[in-house]
């Protein structure tokens, strides 16, 4: 039953991941081939990135001239951990609490598994889909940072999409524990989305409002970092951070 319960979740998801992935890919790709192409004097565009409103949007200035910078300012700030946190929020609530709005969940419930073991297998096939968006957004920078020529080592992609990764497991856990409370599809979303945002414009807006500075650790966009992560290494005291925060919401929704 363990094994069943896991490979269908798995098994409905499989088109909607295709089209993840091919999303995904390109979307990748196009931002390192977009390197290639504006590639050359960017003093004037680095000058803007001086400003104190783009420091608040990306969280800090980089240097766009780099492959790195360019990455940390384009891909990573935003729109890569979007990426990562929509597809674990919407796996983690419609394969749990959207399937009790539609009466699916109570037709498996009948069966001989226990309400823990379920959320047990829908966690794990949220782990893995998310595990695998990893994997296809990996090999897509890869393919793009090889084709444009950027430099850019395997093992600081990797590092950067494991950060990733971390953090839409932590909202996909958080979705997923506020969903199993309510069962409303809709209230694992919204807490979530409310969560990020927040989170977001608070460790952004550190970097240029002094008074925020204390409270900056408080977001969990503090502890994911992409830019400082591809340029600079992973820091494994955030790692332990963001895996912790996981395995918390987790227990929370067991």
């Amino acid at each position: 039953m363990l094994k069943n319960v896991l490979v269908k979740t798995l098994r409905d998801k499989r088109k909607t991941f295709l089209w993840w992935s091919i999303g995904v890919t390109l979307l990748t790709i196009w931002y390192s081939m977009m390197f290639t192409a504006l590639e050359g004097d960017m003093s004037g565009i680095n000058q803007m990135m001086e400003s104190e409103l783009i420091k608040g949007l990306l969280g800090g200035a980089y240097d766009l001239s780099t492959p790195a910078g360019w990455l940390g300012a384009e891909l990573l700030p935003l729109l890569g951990p979007l990426i990562f946190i929509v597809f674990a929020v919407s796996f983690a609530t419609s394969s749990l609490t959207g399937e009790e709005e539609k009466g699916t969940l109570n037709l498996l419930l009948t069966n001989p598994i226990s309400r823990t073991s379920v959320y047990l297998q829908k966690f794990i096939a949220m782990f893995l889909g998310t595990l695998a968006l990893g994997l296809v957004f990996w090999i897509g920078n890869i393919i793009g940072t090889t084709s444009a020529n950027m430099g850019l080592s395997l093992v600081s992609l990797g590092e950067v999409t494991f950060s990733l990764v971390l953090l839409g497991l932590l909202f996909g856990s958080l979705a997923m524990a506020i969903g199993g409370f309510t069962g409303k599809s809709g209230a694992g979303t919204g807490v979530a989305s409310a969560v990020g945002i927040v989170s977001y414009l608070l460790n952004s807006m550190s970097e240029i409002v002094q008074s925020l500075k204390p409270f900056q650790p408080a977001s969990v966009f503090h502890y994911y970092d992409g830019g400082e992560v591809l340029q600079n290494g992973i820091d494994f005291g955030d790692v332990g951070i963001l895996l912790a925060g996981t395995v918390v919401l987790f227990a929370i929704g067991m």
